[in-house]
């Protein structure tokens, strides 16, 4: 996602860790409202 945003202009870049590692290092975050949250399918494991 992050190539695709930087080819549209935008300054991307991936978080080595993601979202665990931005919440450790005590970056901020906004609340999603819940109406705005999609559930993503899960499969199951063979």
């Amino acid at each position: 996602m992050a190539h695709i945003l930087r080819e549209k202009g935008f300054d991307a870049r991936v978080i080595r860790g993601g979202l665990n590692a931005w919440k450790k290092a005590g970056l901020p975050l906004e609340d999603i409202p819940a109406d705005d949250m999609v559930k993503l399918p899960t499969f199951a494991r063979r």
